[in-house]
């Protein structure tokens, strides 16, 4: 049982009553930095201040972003930058922190945008949402545990309103009580401001510019309040949770941290205490469990990747016959030699490297774009103009290409890792594995071919820094830089160039079923001479680069990969005192696992040290290439080839055919979960919701076409339905 009545009575008590306790007992002081931190951020966002930018690394918000909190002084950023790093809260025992992570954040700068856009506050609040890690800085762990809470909380009733709940009178009358009370526990008392968001207080009745207005009045009437006071009762309500939860796993003693942190109280004790599990057991007055322990750091990894030297070396330092050194590493792998996975895949890199190398130094302007040496996409069916399919098929040797279709041909599904199935696009893992340097020394070449030989180009020579900036600063971390004068030098080529030269423009002028015509453009753009000039300039770098550190970059891309699922691993067992299960394993070993070990979560594991799981079984249901495949279940499902201009002429046959090439695209997946589960996926497991199905009446009328149409490819080409 616990023994301290100060934990005993702040769970039971209310958010008032904590805060009098804190003051009784001594314990308000270490929470004042934090609340006039969370309490000063309110304020100004009310007053119409943005808290937080997001700076997109990518156009797609789901991918890496970096997040800052702007609208702090002096004293708070330094207060952040103690309390919010990840390393330090770490240090700890904070290891429960997850390594990535996606931010909602829609609720942080609402109120700004109330105050400045009324029209359209909550659209563009719904886009600042961020996938970062959490290490890439203090201030998206702040965002994530304290602000993302506490204005979730507060603006909630805002969100609820623009949401058009569809429920029941009783059932919306029942949530909006719950959402008045939550604010009435923190200090936010009822007002007509208030009043007019609750259900029946007249907001259905209010156009838009009202519906703005009491939006700003409901902003107006919580700036009206103490808001330390507000913040205060808010942190009281999380650390009242958190005890209550204490107290209730404290049957014999004082409960382990593993045993007591649910997901949400581990942010609360991130945001309240560092992450530090002994501070806040001292905040209630609480011994620790005599078998707690507090890892302070994670040991350093251990790679176990097999290779020659290593034999010799282990040979000589043990006094064994070199051959038997072999026979023993081969075991320990469990396989005929003692070449490692690892070793294997980077041979095929630097090859692979070899020949992308050299066709781009040989590519002059009488040839194609070398757009499609690299596969960086999935095989689609459409209109759409876009890389050389399967160039790569055309430039790279024979046994390079089996090579790479070898090693990468196996993957694993974290969600069903119980076999190692098909990877359809084994080039594109490839490149994936190589990382960074294939995006940026192709995608540098490619602009340098597109600025003169057009018809346009993703950036400019001046802006390729910029475009680029994320792959650089992915090398530099490295320790493998690009040279900055690359950029420098392609810039002041600029002006050897020549003259800006238009390319032809067609227009097509297109006869619709309702006698109209319609136009469509296509060409246009412009060419410049001088390629060849940024090529040298671009391939004397690249060569440089490569000289001073491929072989050093090869290694970070496969050490820092496997370093991190060893990382993952102790984290794991640091917060929860075993390893993680198999599943748990493949959430965060699959991608690793796919890019060196095609697939096999053993092979990782025994590479990093770790017990073993049961080997997997390879299993096998593509019948034929990607492309071939995908190509006869669109037909299977009456796909048909289309002209752009049938958008124009026919939309809604058009709209059917792009349809069913998502679907068609999608085969693989489903043909990638038959041989994970060891039978067809149902609807749930596949994903059909997120595919479109108009094509065929409804998601119940197409289904079992769809089956019909993946699963006939197993013995060879399905027939077109009806045929």
């Amino acid at each position: 049982m616990v023994e301290s009545a100060f934990a005993t009575s702040i769970s039971a008590t209310t958010p008032v009553g904590l805060l009098a306790a804190e003051r009784n007992s001594g314990g308000a002081d270490r929470f004042t930095d934090v609340d006039d931190l969370a309490a000063a951020l309110l304020e100004r966002a009310l007053n119409g201040n943005k808290i937080i930018d997001i700076a997109r690394e990518h156009p797609d918000p789901n991918r890496r972003n970096h997040l800052s909190i702007v609208a702090v002084e002096q004293r708070e950023r330094a207060f952040i930058d103690r309390s919010f790093t990840v390393e330090e809260q770490q240090s700890r025992g904070a290891w429960f922190l997850p390594e990535q992570t996606s931010l909602k954040c829609r609720s942080i700068n609402l109120a700004a945008y109330v105050r400045h856009h009324p029209w359209h506050a909550i659209s563009i609040a719904s886009e600042d949402r961020a996938r970062m890690r959490l290490a890439a800085g203090p201030d998206a762990l702040a965002a994530l545990a304290l602000l993302i809470p506490l204005f979730d909380t507060i603006f909630a009733p805002i969100f609820i309103r623009a949401s058009a709940s569809p429920d029941p009178a009783d059932a919306q009358r029942t949530m909006w009580a719950e959402v008045f009370a939550s604010l009435d526990r923190i200090g936010i008392n009822p007002s007509p401001a208030l009043a007019v968001l609750d259900y029946g207080g007249g907001w259905s009745r209010l156009d838009r510019a009202g519906q703005a207005q009491a939006r700003a009045a409901f902003l107006d009437a919580l700036a009206a309040h103490n808001l330390v006071e507000v913040v205060t009762r808010f942190r009281a309500q999380r650390l009242q949770a958190l005890a209550a939860r204490t107290v209730q796993k404290a049957i014999r003693g004082t409960p382990l941290a593993r045993q007591t942190l649910t997901k949400p109280l581990q942010l609360t004790l991130a945001a309240y205490f560092g992450g530090d599990w002994m501070a806040f057991l001292d905040y209630l007055g609480l011994p620790p469990n005599p078998n707690e322990e507090v890892t302070t750091a994670l040991p350093t990894a251990k790679l176990f990747v097999g290779g020659a030297s290593k034999a010799k070396a282990a040979a000589a330092e043990h006094g064994l016959d070199v051959g038997d050194a072999h026979a023993m590493l081969a075991a320990f792998l469990g396989q005929s030699d003692s070449v490692s996975p690892v070793d294997r895949r980077v041979e095929v890199l630097r090859r692979w490297w070899s020949e992308f190398d050299s066709a781009h130094a040989r590519q002059n302007s009488q040839m194609d774009a070398l757009w499609g040496i690299v596969e960086d996409t999935d095989y689609m069916i459409g209109y759409q103009k876009g890389p050389s399919f399967q160039l790569y098929q055309r430039l790279l040797p024979p046994g390079l290409l089996t090579d790479i279709a070898q090693y990468w041909e196996g993957t694993t599904l974290p969600r069903w890792p119980n076999a190692i199935v098909t990877e359809p696009y084994p080039h594109k893992i490839m490149a994936e594995s190589f990382g960074s340097a294939v995006s940026i020394w192709h995608g540098i070449a490619l602009t340098a071919w597109y600025i003169c030989e057009g018809p346009y180009s993703r950036t400019s020579l001046e802006g390729l820094r910029t475009h680029h900036e994320r792959d650089l600063a992915a090398l530099a971390e490295a320790g493998t830089p690009i040279h900055p004068g690359l950029f420098d030098e392609l810039i002041g080529a600029e002006k050897y160039l020549g003259k800006p030269q238009s390319l032809e423009t067609h227009t097509h002028h297109l006869q619709l079923e309702n006698g109209t015509v319609g136009i469509r453009i296509s060409g246009g753009g412009e060419r410049r001479d001088g390629f060849e000039i940024l090529r040298d300039i671009i391939t004397r770098h690249r060569r440089g680069w490569a000289g001073r550190h491929l072989d050093e970059y090869l290694k970070q891309r496969w050490t820092s990969e496997l370093s991190r699922v060893f990382q993952e691993v102790h984290r794991t067992i640091a917060v929860k005192g075993k390893p993680p299960t198999v599943k748990q394993f493949a959430r965060f070993a699959a991608t690793a696992a796919t890019h060196w070990f095609g697939g096999d979560l053993a092979g990782l594991s025994s590479a990093i040290g770790e017990k073993a799981p049961p080997s997997l079984q390879r299993v096998r249901l593509f019948s034929m290439p990607t492309h071939e495949l995908i190509d006869a279940v669109y037909a299977a499902l009456g796909g048909e080839p289309y002209e752009e201009n049938l958008r124009i002429t026919d939309f809604p046959k058009a709209d059917g055919y792009r349809q069913r090439s998502r679907l068609a695209t999608a085969s693989v997946r489903y043909l990638q979960l038959m041989e994970a589960l060891g039978r067809p996926p149902d609807q749930t497991e596949f994903g059909a919701k997120r595919y479109e199905w108009e094509w065929a009446g409804d998601l119940n009328g197409g289904w079992p076409e769809y089956k019909r149409a993946v699963e006939g490819t197993l013995n060879g080409p399905s027939l077109p339905h009806g045929a």
